[in-house]
């Protein structure tokens, strides 16, 4: 399936998955605001992630969306360490430092993976 007749839901957690794998990005919007038309941050990002992923999870479930079976898989991994991290007690509450947390980083680093395997064609 072309990236453009994929599901509306399906093309906006991919969009959220790459920004979730940038440090660049993380640095030069979450933190410095480098573009004040840009309203990313952590907590709309995840916001969006965790929304989008609901939707991508119906839509799977409803047949509306076609993944195989190590993408979604992939997806469902890497939604559960976004919630896993996003709920903990002990995480950073500033942009600044969730992009310097190495558990965050380790959440961008699998993040790179999801992406690259949901944009497959």
């Amino acid at each position: 399936m072309k990236r453009k007749e994929k599901a509306p839901a399906f093309l906006a957690i991919i969009d959220t998955i790459k920004e979730m794998s940038d440090k660049t990005y993380q640095t030069c919007q979450w933190v410095a605001r480098k573009n004040p038309r840009d309203y990313a941050c952590y907590e709309n990002t995840i916001m969006y992630f965790l929304e989008e992923a609901h939707a991508v999870f119906e839509g799977r479930d409803e047949g509306r969306i076609e993944m195989i079976d190590k993408q979604y898989q992939m997806l469902k991994r890497f939604y559960d360490m976004v919630d896993v991290y996003d709920s903990s007690e002990d995480r950073p509450e500033s942009d600044a430092e969730i992009v310097v947390d190495p558990k965050w980083n380790r959440i961008r680093e699998y993040a790179k993976l999801v992406y690259e395997e949901l944009t497959k064609e």
